[in-house]
Formats: C-alpha cells, structure tokens, sequence
C-alpha cells in the first residue's frame, strides 16, 4: 500500500512548496529606499527650480558627449520584407516594441518613417541617447585646422587631376596622328578628283578629237603669245624665247632690258614658280641675240613665303591654344614681334616643390625655323641665365627633343629620342620645366654645373645649390 503523504512528483509531499521561486527581501526593500531618495532629491529639485524661474534639468553623469551631426546613413528599408514577432497589444499606442520603427533608447515604436525621423532629432532622444544637447563651440586653432585641411584636401584633389607628361605626349600624339590622317584622306581625295578630270578630258578629246580646247588648258599659252613670247620652260632651266618682230635692230651701244613678268603673271598662274626674264639685246653685224633668265629678290622672298605658309599657320594655331589653355601650369608665352609668328617669347614658372630651382620666373626665346615641324625649333634662355648642366653659358637649352631627326654621330642618343614632327611647342616646355626638376649631369652642357651637382650629390659640399639659389634671386629681381 503507497504512502498517502508522497505527491505525484519524485514523491515529494503535495504540501511542499519549495520548488518556487524566492526573493530576497532585504536587496529589493535597499533598492526600494534608494529609489524613494532620488525621487525625493528630483522633485526637492524641480521645486528649487521652479521657485527660481527655470526649468529643471536632469543633473548630467559626466558621461554626456556634445551633440554632433550623424555620418551615418540612416536605413529604413533595412526591415522591408521581414517578418517581426511582437507582444499583444503592441498596435495599441507607442510604447514598448511594435510592428514600425522602433527606438531602443526610449522604447517607442512609430508607424511611419517621418515620425522616426522627428524622434531621432528630438531632445529626449538626444538626452537618452547620452548628449548634452549642446554643440562643441569649436576654438580659432580649430577653425584653422579645419580650414587647413580643406585646401590639403583640394590641393590632393588637384593632384590626382593633373594629367602626367607621358599622358600628355601620349594624348598629343594621337591628336597629331588624326590630324595626319585628316591630311592623307585630303591628298587622296584631291587625287582622285584630278583623276577624274584628267579621265573626263581624255574622253572629250577620244570623242571630239585633238582640237577641242579642254577649259583652262591653253590659258598660260595664251598669255605667253599675247605678250610675244613662247617655248616658256617653267622647269626653271634655260629659257628659250622669240623676240617680237615690231622690235628695231638698230646699231647702237649694247643695251639691257629688264622685265619682270611676276606682277603679270601672279594673277593667272597663282600656283606657278615666278620667274624674271632678261633680256639682253646686243646689235652686231650678226645681229647676236642672247637670253639669261636670272632670279629677282622679290622671287625669292615670295618664294620663302610660300614655303614658310604652313609652318606659320600652325605655329599660329599652336600659340593661340597654348594661350587659351588653362590646364598648362607654370607656362606663359607670346610674340616678340606682333609680324613674326616663328619668335616666340615663353616665361617659365619654376614651382616651389622644385628643389634647386623653386620659386624661380626663367624668360627665354624659342626660335621655330621655316621648315617647322619638320625640323626642330631652338630654346635660348634669357638674362639671368639658369646655371644647369643642359644649358650653355649663351643660354641655348641642350635637350634630346631640340636635336635634329638624325643618327647621332657619337652614339649618345637614339633617333627615337630626338625631334619628331609630333612634338609641339607645349611638349618642348613640359620637357624644359622637368630638366628643371631633374638634372643630367650624363652628357652636360654646362661642364662646370654638372661637376658640381655630382660632389653635391656625393655630399661634398652645396656650392650648387647656391648658384641655382642665386639665379633664382636675379630671376625675381632681388639681387
């Protein structure tokens, strides 16, 4: 027969109620007294303060940081298609956690975003978040950190703008190569449109016969007859002529005519050679006629034009991009003469970060030669002239760019590196400024400053330093 004292479980009695839980009624009535204290202590204070005039604050802990603007991203679409667990009752006003946006530091639950927001810069969550509500008041060695950060920040920023010297040769070498091929679709255009006409004229003359005058073909004929002259060689050789038969044979001294037919002809043979014909007319008994055909000055010099044209206008183009551009730092150049577009004067403007020429304004002369860009143009520098290894005591820049496009003799440089039509006169001064920056003293123009830039590197002394200091000071007008 069981015991009728033992319960249903482990046969513990069914009178024993140990198995619930306890509490420890000392620790929670000390907790109790503490709580009555502070809120004696909170409402002795709010009455102080009520008294005064002022609103009560609650007393901060010393753990309270400023109130500063967020760097974080607030996400609201964080929670968007997830499923929440959320106590009874929870839809029933904005305490405690509920289905929206929900705020552990005040416990508060709010249906929609704009709600969330308010709260978020509200004082009270500011407070329960741990700020003082008050913004740090920054002091002046502050606001010139701050400051000098930003001009950091832009000057980087500017930096990693800047396009590099590779990348800038690199992009003017592809402008060169389609200007080139714009020129080569020109030439072929143009041939093939002589093609045809010559094609269309042969046709004619297949179907008409010889004796049709094609249009402008017989111009030049024409006029050489009217004028009483014929067997005209443009060739430049020896000039065969016929003289006018209205012209007297008279024996008297020998006599020299001179005509210059270059006014005349200019109009109508605009892109032919000119040439001057004279006439000597000697009276013998054998009635001797001789004929010289000799160059005048003003064929020469229009002939010089002519093939100086091109080279000007590109030297015109080159310098009026150069003029508008704005991202060429340190580079200003002009004309010496408004009428001679192949002397150009150039400022070079050392920058500060340069460590022997920095801060420096070198004046120089780059002379383009008529056969530009075919052949390279000259750099001189002006007084005061940079004591460098690459530049002569005259003030001549010697650099790979300038040299002629042919083998070096001596072995020194490649054919790669020397002058190459797609070289501008930007490309020349990016270069000159990095010879600036980088001296060689390898194969110097200047003996003595190579030598001593090589014992200053060695550590010898800084005599070189000093000269370059000193052309620096002239270049600025302080010495």
């Amino acid at each position: 027969m069981s015991d009728s004292k033992k319960g249903a479980y482990d046969g513990a009695p069914s009178g024993d109620t140990d198995f619930r839980k306890t509490w420890d009624l000392d620790e929670y009535a000390a907790k109790a007294k503490e709580r009555e204290a502070k809120e004696k202590e909170e409402s002795k204070a709010r009455y102080e303060a009520k008294l005064a005039g002022k609103k009560y604050h609650k007393p901060l802990t010393g753990d309270e940081t400023y109130t500063s603007a967020r760097r974080n991203v607030i996400d609201l679409t964080e929670k968007v298609g997830k499923s929440m667990l959320v106590p009874a009752g929870a839809g029933v006003g904005k305490r405690g956690r509920g289905a929206g946006f929900y705020c552990e530091h005040c416990d508060l639950t709010f249906k929609d975003n704009k709600q969330y927001i308010e709260h978020i810069n509200s004082t009270q969550h500011l407070i329960n978040t741990g700020q003082t509500t008050e913004v740090k008041r920054a002091t002046a060695e502050e606001v010139h950190e701050r400051i000098a950060y930003y001009i950091r920040r832009r000057d980087d920023l500017e930096k990693e703008k800047q396009t590099s010297l590779h990348d800038r040769l690199q992009l003017r070498e592809e402008e060169a190569e389609k200007e080139a091929e714009e020129r080569r679709k020109k030439r072929r255009d143009e041939t093939e449109k002589k093609r045809l006409q010559k094609e269309e004229a042969a046709k004619v003359k297949t179907e008409y016969g010889e004796d049709v005058r094609i249009e402008g073909e017989h111009e030049e004929d024409d006029m050489m007859a009217s004028m009483g002259f014929a067997g005209i060689n443009n060739g430049g050789g020896a000039v065969s002529h016929q003289a006018s038969p209205d012209i007297p044979h008279q024996p008297t001294p020998s006599t020299t005519i001179e005509l210059d037919l270059a006014s005349a002809l200019r109009v109508i043979l605009a892109n032919r050679p000119t040439i001057s014909f004279s006439h000597d007319y000697r009276t013998s008994p054998l009635h001797e006629l001789s004929t010289q055909a000799t160059p005048s000055p003003q064929s020469t010099k229009d002939t010089m034009t002519a093939s100086s044209a091109p080279a000007a206008s590109l030297l015109k183009r080159q310098l009026k991009e150069m003029q508008a551009g704005k991202d060429i730092p340190g580079i200003s150049c002009g004309l010496v003469d408004d009428n001679n577009i192949f002397e150009w004067e150039v400022m070079l403007m050392i920058s500060d970060d340069c460590k022997y020429y920095g801060g420096g304004n070198f004046r120089a002369r780059l002379s383009f030669p008529p056969s530009y860009p075919h052949m390279p143009p000259s750099l001189t520098f002006q007084d005061p002239i940079p004591f460098h290894p690459n530049i002569y005591e005259n003030g001549k820049l010697c650099i790979s760019i300038l040299h002629p496009p042919e083998e070096d003799e001596y072995g020194y440089e490649a054919a790669s590196e020397r002058w190459s039509p797609v070289q501008t006169p930007e490309t020349i001064l990016l270069s000159t400024i990095s010879l600036f920056h980088s001296p060689n003293d390898e194969s110097p123009a200047n003996v003595e400053a190579a030598r001593m830039l090589r014992e200053e590197r060695e550590g010898k002394h800084k005599d070189f330093r000093r000269r370059c200091r000193k052309c620096v000071r002239e270049s600025l007008g302080e010495d």
